[in-house]
């Protein structure tokens, strides 16, 4: 799924005129940017996040009426175990009763993913944002293929590659393509690949392209690869067989952008396989994660009892008491596989926060509310 579309008409734009604005006050980080995004939505969001937290307060609150009709039907589906015709009727029955019940109570059981539906497609944008320009290299790739000279049949240039987006210092930005997405060669004959700038106001300077082969390789078997001072790069096809994935990097104008600890928007995942270091912010904003996720869990959680035996002796507590432990953890662990860009790790470090602090201001009144 390419979201590009999104991200160079709505995403750069807005995080662009956000840090001119924080500019004019002195936050000249783009990390002040993704903050005050992040407070803007989180602010939009409100009337939902309350509705998500009432919703999910009623649902603590009708436990044990709940659990009482799920202790009858229990009781009635083992009496007619041996009747299925009845058993079918019985398990449409106490639907039919538990969304009577849900109606009565005025709460819907799905109304707290709501607001996290609404912010997934804002929080993909994010993502596409700050794996490309200005935050981190973009690549745009083209396939060459070598043949003998009896297969000259086979010799062809496929049109344009792929447009990727390009955006200056200044946030202007531009779709930078390759001619071509594809050549096919005979051994001993050349190509010269170059760029182009399809739309857009970006200052875009070729020679600013590194080149080289696909995985950051130098070198190829079967095609030689020259740069040349324009700015354009040379194929020459070496050995016929093969194949080789050409790239060219489109720079990032805006690396080394810092923000508090964190050195760069567009770092992303713990572990850079380019390098073989560990990406220390990364994981620092991951623990973050995990205590933004632990606060909700804790404040979200529904009261249990006092006396630990009353919670071993059931089930759905002992469940409840299991996952406000390991979710956070769970959470947290996977965050360490998911290679995500600082950037959009700080726009959900942040929006946790706030979400903890609107939760417990509102479970102050609806406690009162459902006591």
């Amino acid at each position: 799924m390419d979201l590009s579309v999104i991200t160079y008409s709505v995403f750069i734009p807005l995080l662009n005129q956000l840090h001119i604005f924080l500019k004019s006050v002195g936050l000249v980080s783009f990390g002040w940017s993704i903050v005050l995004l992040t407070a803007v939505v989180k602010l939009v969001l409100t009337p939902l996040t309350f509705k998500q937290i009432k919703s999910t307060r009623a649902m603590q609150a009708m436990q044990p009426k709940l659990k009482k009709l799920q202790e009858d039907f229990k009781k009635k589906e083992e009496n007619y175990k041996d009747n299925p015709a009845k058993l079918q009727d019985l398990r449409m029955g106490f639907q039919q009763d538990m969304m009577k019940f849900y109606k009565e109570n005025n709460v819907n059981p799905l109304g707290g993913c709501l607001p996290l539906i609404v912010q997934m497609p804002i929080l993909i944008g994010l993502f596409w944002t700050f794996s490309g320009t200005p935050f981190k290299d973009k690549a745009i790739f083209t396939d060459v293929k070598v043949v003998r000279s009896e297969e000259a049949h086979k010799k062809q240039v496929k049109p344009s590659s792929k447009a990727e987006i390009f955006v200056d210092a200044e946030g202007n930005r531009a779709r930078i393509s390759l001619n071509t997405k594809g050549v096919t060669l005979i051994e001993g004959e050349e190509y010269v690949i170059e760029s182009k700038k399809l739309m857009g106001e970006a200052s875009f300077d070729p020679t600013e392209i590194k080149w080289n082969f696909f995985g950051d390789h130098e070198t190829n078997e079967y095609v030689d690869l020259q740069v040349l001072p324009n700015g354009k790069a040379k194929v020459i096809a070496r050995k016929a067989g093969g194949s080789a994935k050409v790239q060219a990097y489109l720079p990032a104008k805006l690396e080394g952008d810092s923000f508090l600890f964190i050195r760069d928007f567009g770092v992303t995942g713990v572990y850079n396989s380019q390098t073989g270091q560990i990406n220390f912010e990364i994981l620092i904003l991951v623990a973050l994660f995990g205590l933004s996720i632990w606060m909700s869990s804790k404040l979200n959680a529904p009261k249990l009892p006092e006396d630990p035996k009353q919670i071993e002796n059931d089930p759905q507590m002992m469940m409840q008491k299991s996952m406000s432990t390991m979710m956070p953890v769970m959470m947290t662990g996977m965050m360490l596989f998911i290679p995500l860009p600082a950037g959009a790790l700080l726009y959900m470090i942040v929006s946790g926060f706030i979400q903890s602090g609107q939760t417990y201001f509102a479970m102050q009144r609806y406690n009162k509310k459902f006591a």
